[in-house]
């Protein structure tokens, strides 16, 4: 396998990842919001939450379905994903520094957020000409 093939399928993966993290959101927007909701406005927050969740499946899904039928327009969706992706690693970075929160569970985050990004980089900037059967797909 080519390390373009590798990285298309890896960020497919991502996407996937991405996708059911919007599931879960949509699923349980408390868990996602990381909130206690009561009753006190909870209807707008959990449709925020659902928005939240549906905006995760449909943009990973997205870029999985480019990414599998037309190459360079997914690695492109996918480098957009991926800056989303580090800019929630550097509201982590905030969160760390401003509200002192230094606990396993925030770094994790970080870290997460971060691979996940690079994750998606990876077919943008690995240029390459995936073969199928003897034919170009991208």
């Amino acid at each position: 396998m080519s390390s373009y093939a590798l990285s298309l399928l890896l960020a497919v993966i991502a996407c996937v990842i991405g996708g059911t993290l919007g599931g879960r959101a949509l699923a349980r927007p408390q868990a996602a919001l990381g909130l206690a909701v009561g009753d006190d406005g909870a209807p707008t927050l959990l449709t925020e939450g659902r928005a939240f969740g549906g905006l995760l499946i449909f943009s990973h899904a997205g870029a999985a379905l480019y990414l599998g039928y037309q190459p360079s327009i997914g690695a492109a969706m996918a480098f957009a994903l991926a800056i989303g992706w580090f800019g929630a690693g550097l509201g982590q970075v905030a969160s760390l520094l401003i509200d002192r929160t230094h606990g396993r569970l925030n770094l994790s985050h970080l870290l997460f957020e971060v691979l996940i990004g690079v994750t998606l980089c990876l077919p943008f900037f690995n240029p390459g000409r995936l073969v199928l059967r003897g034919g170009y797909l991208a």
